[in-house]
């Protein structure tokens, strides 16, 4: 019997060996980028729909989460109109919208002071009303845009209290200027409304005292109440001092 040559032994062997290699290289190859890819998304889809069956919209139908966030929607619009109310009612001045978008000049504002100092001067004295602060604790000097438009609202906000002081008869004003204004704001750092707060001191009687503070509620011209102070007037006639801080609302 002929005899195969040896190095073709070696070359079949060798060949065998090489496809072994071979054979466990695409099987390492395989459970590693195929069969392990496969169990980790078979894990997180099972986590998911774990999560998904205790959502409580788990239960629900397309059309019912529909009808969920049609009524979400709805509340959301209830709650603006309701907010939108509250803002309207709890407003210092009928034209807030008007006010905050106005473009004001150096020279629209010191025209404004002059002609409510001399406005005020004028009913006091037909009132008979002693108005001691005839600056109304604002001057006329001015540096920037922002300070024109926030000078112009305190200047509103000391007219407004004002003249709602000597319309409900107190016997004499005292002192009466304006603070720096607060800012009020939400959680994403909007601005949701502002505060111009006046000091204010006052003469008046007991009668009088009650309607002021009355007053002080009615629409289109409320002041919220930030500090206040009630002691003897100085005098017989004046029966009470009032000190008080009080805030015109101006809402976005």
């Amino acid at each position: 019997m002929k005899r195969l040559p040896l190095h073709f032994l070696k070359t079949e062997r060798m060949q065998v060996v090489l496809i072994l290699l071979f054979v466990l290289l695409s099987g390492f190859l395989t459970v590693s980028f195929v069969v392990f890819p496969q169990l980790d998304m078979q894990e997180e889809n099972r986590m998911l729909r774990e999560q998904l069956d205790g959502s409580r919209y788990a239960s629900l139908s397309i059309t019912n989460m529909q009808r969920i966030a049609e009524h979400e929607t709805s509340n959301l619009r209830a709650l603006s109109n309701e907010w939108a109310h509250i803002a309207e009612r709890l407003a210092s001045f009928p034209n807030q919208t008007a006010m905050q978008n106005a473009e004001v000049n150096r020279i629209d504002y010191k025209v404004q002071l002059y002609e409510i100092r001399q406005r005020l001067q004028v009913k006091s004295d037909e009132l008979k009303i002693q108005l001691m602060p005839t600056e109304l604790g604002l001057d006329e000097s001015l540096t920037s845009g922002d300070a024109i438009r926030v000078r112009m609202l305190q200047l509103k906000a000391v007219e407004k209290l004002a003249d709602i002081t000597l319309d409900r008869q107190i016997q004499r004003l005292v002192e009466i200027y304006p603070l720096p204004p607060v800012e009020h704001k939400d959680k994403k750092g909007r601005r949701i409304f502002e505060e111009y707060p006046v000091r204010i001191e006052c003469d008046v009687d007991f009668e009088h005292l009650y309607t002021f503070f009355q007053s002080l509620f009615e629409e289109n011209q409320v002041f919220t109440f930030r500090n206040l102070r009630i002691e003897s007037g100085p005098t017989f006639d004046s029966k009470l001092r009032v000190k008080a801080i009080l805030s015109a609302l101006l809402f976005e």
